[in-house]
């Protein structure tokens, strides 16, 4: 049973429960950059248009595509970037951020194209689906990067379903509990959104690894088979153990009953 508040707390704890953490730090620093590098070509596109339309049409478009095009690369940087920090790893770097364009990039490309269209796709049936079909495929980068790139979009998509399927309601209660943090980061002159926006994308890739132990257990890791134990805390660098400390007590008095 996935707990909103028990993947938040891990959250923090991967962050150092500190907000000038180096972890916490460098995330904002790659939420900027990636943000700069996505937004860039729909900014200068925008002030094309605005100089002269002909100009917004010859060159404004082509920069909307190669927006379109860099965002899947990117999100396969960031999904990586989060997704160490949720297993311990906090030597965070910019570099990281684009890995996609090393790491298989047609995938990642085709990956970010496909789910946002089909997203709008839904979209077009009312506005529930699309939010449904987004939560569905939120998984999908976390998957993709997971295997280092080697799944193709398709597969991506697919695994993304099956492992939300039952959960997208546990997601959409964990996007939920950030609202308020949120309003206060807007509050924080907007600045503290970025704060809130590391914490909140670390909570969601702390939730991408309780699905694959609730759905698949151990053997679908691509990291050490791992698995959190519930509502404690262990050592930094060492988030996730394996099994259940009772467990491995009643074995061992088991076995102590053998040899008598």
């Amino acid at each position: 049973m996935i707990k909103t508040a028990s993947i938040r707390e891990r959250a923090r704890y991967s962050l150092e429960r500190n907000l000038f953490s180096h972890v916490w730090l460098m995330l904002i620093c790659c939420i900027v950059i990636s943000g700069i590098v996505e937004g860039v070509p729909s900014f200068i596109a925008t002030l094309l248009s605005r100089v002269s339309p002909v100009v917004g049409a010859l060159v404004g478009v082509p920069l909307y595509v190669a927006a379109v095009l860099i965002a899947g690369p990117i999100s396969y940087g960031m999904a990586r970037i989060y997704h160490k920090v949720a297993l311990g790893d906090k030597d965070v770097k910019v570099a990281d951020i684009f890995l996609g364009f090393k790491t298989n990039l047609a995938e990642s490309v085709y990956l970010g194209f496909m789910r946002s269209l089909f997203i709008f796709l839904w979209s077009l049936l009312f506005i529930i689906p699309g939010i449904i079909k987004s939560y569905a495929y939120s998984m999908a980068f976390f998957i993709q990067e997971d295997s280092n790139g080697s799944k193709n979009w398709r597969t991506c998509l697919d695994e993304s379903i099956k492992l939300t399927d039952g959960y997208k309601g546990k997601l959409f209660l964990l996007d939920l509990s950030f609202i308020g943090w949120y309003i206060l980061g807007y509050l924080c002159f907007g600045v503290g959104i970025l704060w809130v926006t590391a914490y909140h994308q670390t909570a969601r890739a702390h939730f991408y690894e309780e699905l694959k132990v609730i759905k698949y257990g151990f053997a679908e890791s691509s990291e050490e088979d791992v698995v959190f134990a519930e509502g404690e805390i262990v050592d930094d660098g060492d988030i996730y153990r394996y099994g259940d400390e009772e467990d491995e007590e009643d074995e061992k008095s088991f076995h102590d009953d053998d040899e008598e």
